[in-house]
């Protein structure tokens, strides 16, 4: 079977006058909004798939972008190949923004892809390798809005209010949780435009927001897709299926869009999610039941302060960190008042204690 690259390969000469649109165009510019395009592209610019790329890789060397330490590291590749293509290579590229604000705990960075005379692609990026980044992540398990969510809803606002062609969003990860939620709560000239909203293995929401007249809005419109062992699409909760890919990985690193599996135009289905995806969306479920809003945020406080005494600002640099980053942790844990100190240790025993108990519940039933 195939992946992303292949399909440019096979498929890559048919213009989107022939066929239209499909799910894995979709993943294709999803994963190619991963690229850092600060530099290459400015304020109120359009510029071509194709000229970016030659830009891009005039800085830049392949080898030193296969040699980086990230899962969407591939994403400049993606872009190269797709610049050699007559169906993306005319594809625009316009209204970059890229967000980290350290203080505010968000990160969110948007581009959009223009077919001309087509329509247009609003990519939302997921996660980055920065620890603000995967923080906004698991505050989305407390907080009903995030700041990079809030900012995805004004980026399609303000964006859009002036231009008549329909739209399709999209994005990866927490791109695919900002996609859903900055359609949903667009303005409503806004959410007219929009035709279809892609969620590529991207979280849930809370309770709260799958229960809004917003949301269940653009039900209709949404079209999710997760590989079979997901560890992130199944997180939190959704009013919508799935549709399940087959991946060349496994474990966590099928989240990686690259090992999805392509058929024609179409992504390989499998019927049925891993055992191991839905053990973990039981236990993790399970486990966020027995904490409130409240002892949710003091975890992710406490996990998130732990990785940041060892001086880091990226995952990278945290599993770089060594003994000398151990340490400081340790000794950050060390100096929490004795009652933090207790409530961490009780809800990390919980949750050890909701995946023992769903196991013995399941080898009971046997």
């Amino acid at each position: 079977m195939a992946n992303i690259m292949e399909y440019m390969d096979w498929r890559g000469d048919v213009p989107f006058s022939m066929d239209p649109f499909n799910e894995v165009d979709n993943l294709i510019l999803a994963q190619m909004s991963y690229t850092d395009f600060d530099g290459f592209i400015a304020d109120n610019e359009s510029k071509s798939i194709r000229t970016v790329s030659e830009a891009y890789f005039n800085k830049h060397t392949v080898e030193e972008i296969e040699g980086r330490d990230t899962f969407y590291r591939l994403a400049p590749l993606v872009m190269k190949k797709a610049s050699e293509t007559k169906r993306f290579g005319d594809i625009m590229i316009e209204n970059y923004i890229n967000v980290l604000d350290v203080d505010k705990e968000e990160q969110m960075a948007a581009v959009t892809f223009t077919i001309p005379g087509y329509i247009s692609y609003v990519a939302f990026r997921g996660t980055d390798n920065t620890l603000v980044g995967w923080k906004e992540d698991f505050n989305l398990s407390y907080m009903l809005e995030t700041p990079g969510q809030k900012r995805a809803v004004r980026y399609l606002n303000e964006q859009y209010k002036r231009k008549d062609e329909k739209i399709i969003v999209g994005g990866h990860s927490k791109g695919g949780n900002f996609a859903v939620y900055a359609g949903a709560f667009s303005d409503d000239e806004i959410k007219e435009k929009i035709i279809k909203i892609y969620t590529n293995d991207g979280p849930g929401f809370r309770r709260e927001v799958l229960g809004s007249k917003e949301y269940q809005g653009i039900l209709d419109r949404i079209e999710s897709i997760i590989p079979e062992e997901s560890m992130v699409g199944i997180l939190l909760e959704n009013s919508f299926g799935s549709k399940i890919v087959k991946s060349s990985a496994r474990g966590i690193n099928q989240h990686d869009p690259m090992t999805w599996q392509v058929y024609v135009n179409k992504f390989f289905e499998v019927e049925n999610l891993a055992g191991k995806s839905r053990f973990m969306n039981e236990t993790v479920s399970n486990w966020l039941s027995e904490l409130d809003d409240e002892k949710r945020a003091r975890f992710i406080d406490i996990v998130f302060s732990v990785l940041s005494a060892t001086g880091a600002e990226t995952l990278e640099e945290v599993t770089g960190s060594g003994v000398k980053g151990l340490s400081q942790s340790i000794k950050l844990l060390a100096g929490l008042p004795k009652e933090e100190q207790a409530e961490f240790t009780d809800m990390l025993k919980k949750l050890v204690a909701t995946g023992g108990g769903l196991i013995f519940d399941k080898i009971r039933k046997k």
